[in-house]
């Protein structure tokens, strides 16, 4: 994929304005549909193989390295100095996704699971204006996408407001051949909450996440609200060949102690998805360095 810059982008040193547009850009090229099933509720987005939106993604992604996109899902200025932001973010960018040299063992346990988490949290960030994307409730604060893959906390923590405050928990798998594996292993790490083994992760979520509320919106979270009211979100992303029927009775997430309509299944297929992240990974390092050609 050659890297170009369409017209609309205007260079890494006005990068909180570039992931404006391309979340616009993405709001448009991206289809969602969903559909309740008997353990599950399945949510297909496709679209984002497209060029547009592949560019718009890697822009996306290296506004979050910048963490110019904030927990309230507004973007401000990038928090390096415009001297020597392209230098400072290809160094960032890099100590996560690489450079050209990486083998193909970094890219499967390190770069793609990555890039998968990424599209988790660029999916709930435009459930802000899209509730297709996020039926339970309004989204309206999350937390960072994490550096470290290996990581061990959940992947994505979201509060959103469906009449009553509530926290969506999201966990990715990037198994590409496997994505019977990818929905077994995200659930099993879901029901962790169910179980309360992840509370004091939550509270220090919502500590985090708190500052970003409204005064009301505060005062509505009581000690461990998501016992009353939280959604899950396994992703998984795999190729198309390896695709199965998303509908089908799930074990694993018939397990997982929320109503049908807030289990909530996120399959991304790609006809190749390993050249897929081969070329978003071109396109996040050309815009990071500013070498994206008009």
């Amino acid at each position: 994929m050659t890297a170009s810059a369409p017209p609309e982008y205007l260079g890494v040193c006005h990068l909180h304005k570039d992931v404006s547009t391309a979340l616009q850009i993405l709001a448009n090229g991206l289809a969602a549909t969903t559909k309740e099933c008997e353990t599950h509720t399945v949510l297909e987005v496709t679209g984002f193989h497209h060029k547009e939106s592949l560019l718009a993604t890697a822009i996306y992604l290296v506004g979050a390295v910048a963490q110019c996109i904030q927990s309230d899902l507004g973007i401000r200025k990038a928090l390096f100095d415009e001297a020597t932001l392209d230098r400072d973010l290809i160094r960032d960018v890099e100590s996560v996704i690489g450079d050209e040299s990486v083998d193909d063992d970094f890219r499967r346990k390190t770069r793609d699971p990555w890039f998968l988490e990424g599209l988790s949290h660029l999916v709930i960030h435009l459930a802000r204006t899209d509730l297709s994307l996020h039926p339970v409730g309004t989204v309206l604060v999350k937390t960072q996408l994490k550096y470290d893959v290996n990581d061990h906390g959940l992947d994505l923590i979201a509060i959103y407001d469906s009449g009553a405050l509530g926290i969506t928990a999201g966990e990715a798998k990037a198994y590409l051949e496997d994505p019977n594996r990818a929905i077994i292993d995200a659930s099993t790490r879901l029901r962790e909450i169910d179980d309360a083994l992840r509370d004091t992760e939550l509270r220090a979520a919502v500590t985090q996440l708190r500052s970003s509320l409204s005064h009301s919106q505060q005062a509505q979270l009581g000690a461990a609200f998501w016992k009353r009211e939280r959604s899950y979100y396994p992703f998984l992303c795999c190729d198309a060949k390896h695709a199965r029927d998303w509908a089908k009775k799930r074990k694993s997430l018939r397990k997982l102690a929320v109503p049908v309509s807030h289990k909530v299944l996120v399959p991304i297929s790609f006809d190749t998805a390993r050249d897929v992240f081969d070329d978003l990974s071109r396109l996040v390092r050309a815009y990071a360095s500013g070498n994206l050609t008009q």
